[in-house]
This record gives structure tokens, C-alpha cells and sequence, in this order.
């Protein structure tokens, strides 16, 4: 083969290797979760979260002022996350858990009497479990049970308990 055929391979080559990546870096960013800072109106105790593209609800929040990503999961008891968000919101020591969860078991604790906020509701004196992976906690029944959820389209609102 000559060289300038060679080339014309390695050019051709190269031309699909930046499509495929312009690709996978189109499709990596479009699939990641959509994190909003929910439109609240606290004076009518409601927090309104739109659906993210990958269908799951995502709301800002904070552990104890700390802020935190959460995904509204129903089906989680508690309030769940990873060490890595507890050691940096400064939590202290808990009791030894175990979490069942869609991966299987999981070791960790749970740590009692803090406060939860999300989307600008606070509730004091929930225990969080800590013990997932990742870097977006999950918003637990322990939480959703104080509050009444909502949904309808693409939307979810939070609403202060009457």
C-alpha cells in the first residue's frame, strides 16, 4: 500500500474518531441529570420541580446548611448520602446500618437529628442514611411524608403539610 493511501486511511480514520466523540460528548451531557433550584413560593408553602430529561425530579437543598443535590426517590425510607457529602457537611458519627438497595446491601449509618432542606422547606430532627454512592443525595420518605407531594406532567411540587 503507499503511503498516500496509508494516509488517506489514517485521515478517514480520524474523521470518524472526532465524529463518534463530538457524539458521545453530545449524548454524555444531554443524559446528565438536570439539577434545578426549584421555583419556590414559600408564602404558600410549595416548592415546584420540573422533571429532568432523564425522567427523575432533582432538587437543591442543604443538610444542616450544607448544600446538596438531592433526587426525589419515594421509594427510599431515609434520607440518603454518600460519605464523601457527610464528611464535607461536617456530620458526625452515627449507628451502624445496613441499606438494602436496588444494587444490593450496602454498609453504612445513620446519623439522627438533622436538618433537612430542600428547595427552600426545612424540616429539623430527620436521620439521614449514610452509605450511597454518588455525589447527588437521595430526598427519602422520612422527609416526603411531612409534606404533601404532587404530581402532574412534568411537574412536581412539595407543599408544607396543612
Amino acid at each position: 500500500m503507499s503511503s498516500r493511501a496509508a494516509w488517506g486511511h489514517f485521515f478517514a480514520l480520524a474523521i470518524w474518531i472526532a465524529i463518534f466523540s463530538a457524539i458521545y460528548v453530545y449524548l454524555d451531557a444531554w443524559q446528565k441529570p438536570e439539577i434545578v433550584v426549584a421555583r419556590a413560593d414559600l408564602t404558600g408553602g410549595e416548592v415546584v420541580i420540573p422533571r429532568s430529561r432523564d425522567g427523575h425530579y432533582y432538587v437543591r437543598g442543604a443538610i444542616n446548611g450544607y448544600p446538596v443535590d438531592f433526587m426525589v426517590d419515594t421509594g427510599a425510607s431515609i434520607v440518603s448520602i454518600s460519605h464523601d457529602i457527610a464528611q464535607r457537611a461536617g456530620l458526625g458519627e452515627g449507628m451502624q446500618a445496613n441499606f438494602i438497595t436496588a444494587s444490593g446491601t450496602v454498609m453504612g449509618k445513620v446519623i439522627p437529628g438533622q436538618t433537612i432542606e430542600a428547595g427552600g422547606i426545612a424540616l429539623q430532627g430527620l436521620s439521614i442514611g449514610v452509605g450511597i454512592h454518588g455525589n447527588i443525595g437521595l430526598l427519602g420518605q422520612n422527609f416526603l411524608r411531612k409534606v404533601d407531594v404532587l404530581q402532574s406532567g412534568d411537574e412536581m411540587v412539595l407543599r408544607i403539610g396543612s
